[in-house]
């Protein structure tokens, strides 16, 4: 699997040989360091494909990214893998709009009948948003990949009723016996959260008339992205001429999107870091210091210890491993031996600074300056919306500091475990389409331990049939909370046959009509039936109407499927419009 840093190429193509040496030396975030016995190192690294640490018996899992090792010895580890290099498909992200590319497919920025811009069979645009350029599709919006918000553009498609024609196509030069990564991401487009499987597009790649991996089918859930990737090696081939194909050829759904379109040089490397472990011969007492406010100043080598270990020439300078995270440390004197220390800001705390010595009789020595600022002490507490505490006011759920002084002078942190209780209730239903099931459940979503509804449920969720208005009391032992929802009388519904059978002259399935029993029930009235190109081929504006599948010339459509637009207001409800579709056979 394509790690989510690499997913996007990075760098402009450059020769084999002069890529490989400059990048592969970067692919290690870790540089050599130097660590006593029994301490741990992160092993960072990016940037590569395929990672391998060596050797691999230090690692539980050689093939991750990143390592944290602990060796007793000094160890030189080793990664290799394959660099990716950088994007050489023009206006992949299709952020220059309809440009550097080719297509079989028809290219609108208007709209190409009355569904939309991509309202034909066999159509593309670029665009931000999916709800711009096709009527179905804007309740479950696709933006573009790239940004995922509608700033950025992609490629907006429906499937073409004919197979082997192409949707996108770019010939890219190449550098012979290359391995080369080819990315894109797809998302499948409709008027509902998932497609059917019969309506998901089926791409197939290919490079110079060969494909490349199996055919792709589009995500299932609407909207939603999915990465395809494939390596190719480009032999003797100096061009590469990609090719996207959709074999899925029918003309319900089959619409997709495209975005994010890579090709890139991939590059075998390899790198290396040096852990250097410290064994000291000999370890001096641990040296610490307490309370301290402004400079401080240490002489490590004023110790009887040291001057019983080392011989009569004495220790030389000490060598300072790893300096403090909350203080300045500048060395002084003639040996380089006194330590001054400056704390930065209003730090709190204990640090570390450590260091060795060799003498010189060459044995070496380590110690360790365990250096502490004040004191530190915590508690926690729960309030209702807002806490205060020593002058400050909090809203939020946190951890909060303040600094404050000791009776012996020290500076000190004390540290605020709060929970804030929001009184805030918010009812959810689990079922936006009641009228559809006449059942939900309720629940009420908040902080509170205990609920009361109007009905005298004491749960946290209500399960309704019936609509009305339902409120629920949250509370617990700092406060409560109030929440209502209403569940509308459910609308007037005509419903209407798929499938109508006139050509088959058996008396079933004839003909397309509004059932008899909510005729009565319905006012003004309008009902239209469109083919495939967006043309009428039969309206009228009678209740009672009966269409047999014939054409204003009389004569019967072909078999296939026809999408109708139909308008009514019922008597005891608002206006309603209607879309949908009708088999003839």
């Amino acid at each position: 699997m394509i790690r989510h840093h690499i997913a996007i190429c990075m760098m402009l193509l450059l020769s084999v040989a002069a890529f490989a040496q400059t990048h592969c030396d970067s692919v290690l975030i870790t540089q050599d360091t130097t660590i006593f016995v029994g301490q741990s190192v992160p092993l960072q690294s990016h940037n590569l494909f395929e990672y391998t640490w060596l050797p691999e018996t230090a690692f539980a899992n050689s093939h991750d990214s990143n390592q944290v090792v602990s060796p007793t010895e000094t160890t030189t580890y080793h990664i290799t893998g394959r660099y990716i290099s950088g994007n050489i498909v023009t206006n992949g992200d299709f952020q220059s709009g309809n440009t550097g590319f080719t297509s079989g497919y028809t290219y609108y920025t208007t709209n190409s009948n009355t569904w939309g811009i991509i309202g034909q069979e066999g159509t593309y645009t670029i665009n931000t948003s999916s709800a711009n350029v096709h009527n179905n599709f804007g309740t479950y919006i696709c933006y573009d990949h790239t940004s995922g918000n509608g700033t950025g553009k992609c490629m907006y498609v429906n499937g073409a009723g004919t197979s082997n024609t192409t949707v996108w196509q770019q010939v890219i030069p190449v550098v012979p016996n290359t391995d080369y990564i080819f990315i894109t991401w797809v998302a499948s487009l409709g008027q509902g959260s998932t497609c059917s499987t019969n309506e998901l597009a089926r791409l197939q790649f290919s490079i110079n008339g060969a494909t490349i991996g199996s055919i792709f089918t589009a995500p299932t859930n609407t909207a939603q992205w999915q990465q395809f990737y494939q390596i190719w090696n480009s032999g003797n081939s100096t061009s590469a001429t990609i090719r996207i194909l959709n074999q899925n050829t029918v003309n319900s759904g089959n619409d997709f999107a495209l975005d994010d379109i890579s090709f890139c040089p991939m590059y075998p490397c390899d790198d290396s870091v040096t852990v250097e472990v410290l064994i000291p011969l000999y370890a001096l007492p641990d040296t610490v210091v307490s309370c301290i406010n402004g400079t401080q100043t240490l002489q490590p080598l004023d110790n009887d210890t040291i001057d019983a270990f080392c011989t009569a020439d004495g220790p030389v300078e000490p060598e300072i491993i790893q300096y403090p995270s909350h203080a300045q440390v500048s060395v002084s004197g003639a040996a380089h031996d006194v330590f001054n220390f400056q704390f930065s800001g209003d730090y709190v705390g204990e640090d570390t600074l450590l260091y060795r010595i060799c003498c010189a009789n060459s044995c070496d020595t380590a110690a360790v300056i365990l250096i502490s600022k004040g004191y530190t002490s915590e508690f926690s507490d729960t309030a209702c919306v807002q806490y205060s505490w020593n002058g400050h006011t909090y809203s939020t759920t946190g951890d909060y500091d303040q600094h404050l002084t000791a009776a012996d002078g020290c500076d000190s942190t004390v540290t605020l475990h709060l929970e804030i209780i929001n009184p805030t209730v918010m009812i959810v239903s689990h079922n936006p389409d009641f009228c559809a099931t006449h059942e939900t459940v309720l629940d009420a979503v908040s902080d509170f331990e205990h609920f009361v509804w109007n009905t005298g449920d004491t749960t946290s969720f209500l399960e309704v049939t019936e609509p009305g208005l339902y409120s629920v009391t949250g509370s617990n032992k700092f406060c409560d909370g109030r929440a209502n929802f209403t569940i509308e009388n459910c609308e007037f519904v005509v419903y209407l046959p798929n499938v109508i059978t006139p050509s088959r002259s058996d008396g079933l399935n004839d003909y397309l009509s509004i059932p008899e029993a909510v005729r009565s029930e319905i006012l003004d009235f309008e009902f239209l039936v469109f083919d495939r190109w967006g043309e009428i081929i039969f309206a009228t504006t009678n209740v009672n109407f009966v269409w047999d599948g014939t054409m204003k010339n009389g004569k019967l459509v072909t078999v296939g499927v026809y999408n109708y637009l139909m308008k009514y207001t019922p008597s005891t409800g608002k206006p309603v419009v209607k879309r949908g579709s009708i088999t003839v056979l």
